[in-house]
């Protein structure tokens, strides 16, 4: 795949979502098998997006989806099957490649690979899968080189990490159409802060890169000549006001440049900085306000709070303050936006007292600016600082005061799952 090549769109339809697939669509080739679930869809797009249409002809592509039967491939016959998954979903995994491998033979021709996010940040734990090659770190530059390995019969094995240069974003689509699923066009990969909390600082190591601006647009307009009736563009990037920027400070005049070509390119309905394009509330500025806001016709803006106590937000290592985030909030009214805010509640090292002023905080800033509150419960994650530490329990009167505002329809999120999943990892 080079710079000036992206996917042939197969019809001028929507792109429907590919069956289960079954081994009567063999043709003799080798097989490529991509488990897929709706976690990884954007992590196999971009993987077959960035591999040469004529290397991608030498193999059966089969997609077997979500809960679809798996499909009935000889153990004989020549398979890459790949994964890509999280933390929260390994026991999901471990427990069907088990009952796969029980099903094959010694000697298959089988061949289990994985990557993604559990992989890059915690090789290790991957022994226990099975896998014949854990691979961590980006995917593009590396995902051709290792299905030509493979087909010539010799792929590498065990731990495998790619790089160590980073991925050009401009060299790569980041979607394909096999998968069936066109995602937000990723503009930005990376941050430039260290969150505590989060495992994206490991991953990237602090690093920052956007997308051009010419492939953004050049992406959208293949989109449309798959799905000819889209009209709406919507991102990927970990803090959207940063497109363009040194990651510490925003870069009003790209974002303006960057939304402007999208207007031009005539996609009537923008959307940035709602979700999977959430910002940072120290890159709400007017300045940025500004320019934005005649653009966009999401109104609601997804903004990372974390907590409002300056204590929390120092020990999470967010690099603003509460100060800055009510300042936020503020601008995100003037200028006619519903801010959608993350909470996180459990941290490390929380106290009783800090959950109780966490309520009381964010029913402040509900009767203030009409937010709605995007709430998680904490969930030490592989790679980050905090990947070792445990849940704090919520005490039961903040617990039914977060499930008053959820019954009140100010309050959503998966914060419940994530305490369940936070015992289970911890054995309580």
């Amino acid at each position: 795949m080079t710079a000036d090549s992206f996917p042939t769109p197969p019809s001028r339809r929507r792109p429907r979502q590919p069956p289960a697939s079954s081994s009567a669509r063999l043709t003799g080739r080798p097989v490529l098998l991509l488990r897929v679930q709706n976690y990884n869809k954007v992590s196999f797009g971009a993987l077959l997006g960035a591999t040469p249409p004529d290397l991608l002809a030498q193999v059966d592509l089969l997609i077997w989806e979500k809960y679809g039967p798996p499909p009935a491939i000889p153990a004989d016959h020549p398979t890459l099957r790949l994964y890509s998954f999280m933390m929260p979903h390994a026991d999901q995994v471990l427990a069907e490649l088990t009952r796969l491998r029980a099903d094959l033979p010694p000697g298959h021709r089988h061949f289990f690979v994985v990557g993604g996010a559990q992989a890059s940040t915690n090789p290790e734990t991957m022994d226990r899968f099975g896998f014949d090659l854990v691979v961590s770190g980006e995917g593009e530059a590396f995902f051709p080189r290792l299905l030509t390995d493979w087909l010539a019969g010799s792929p590498p094995r065990g731990r495998f990490r790619t790089g160590p240069e980073w991925v050009d974003l401009d060299r790569y689509p980041g979607f394909h159409p096999a998968i069936g699923y066109l995602p937000p066009i990723e503009i930005s990969r990376g941050c430039r802060f260290g969150c505590n909390f989060c495992a994206v600082p490991r991953l990237y190591h602090g690093t920052l890169r956007h997308r051009s601006i010419h492939r953004i647009v050049e992406i959208a307009e293949r989109y449309r000549e798959i799905f000819p009736a889209r009209r709406r563009v919507k991102f990927l990037s970990s803090n959207a006001f940063a497109y363009g920027s040194d990651g510490r400070t925003p870069n009003p005049a790209a974002l303006h440049d960057l939304l402007e070509a999208i207007r031009k390119a005539g996609f009537p309905e923008i959307s940035l900085g709602s979700f999977p394009s959430e910002v940072r509330p120290d890159f709400v500025t007017r300045e940025v306000l500004e320019v934005v806001r005649p653009y966009l016709t999401n109104r609601e803006i997804v903004i990372g709070l974390q907590s409002g106590d300056d204590e929390r937000l120092a020990a999470m290592h967010r690099g603003h303050t509460r100060e800055q985030a009510m300042r936020a909030l503020e601008l995100l009214r003037e200028y006619q936006f519903t801010p959608h805010v993350d909470f996180i509640i459990g941290t490390p090292g929380e106290t009783a007292a800090q959950q109780r002023e966490m309520v009381a905080f964010m029913e402040e800033l509900i009767r203030r600016f009409g937010i709605r509150i995007h709430m998680h419960t904490f969930m030490a994650l592989p790679g980050a600082v905090w990947q070792d530490r445990p849940t704090r329990a919520i005490i039961p009167e903040v617990h039914e005061s977060l499930r008053r505002l959820a019954r009140a329809g100010v309050l959503d999120g998966w914060w419940e799952n994530q305490i369940g999943y936070a015992r289970k990892r911890s054995g309580g």
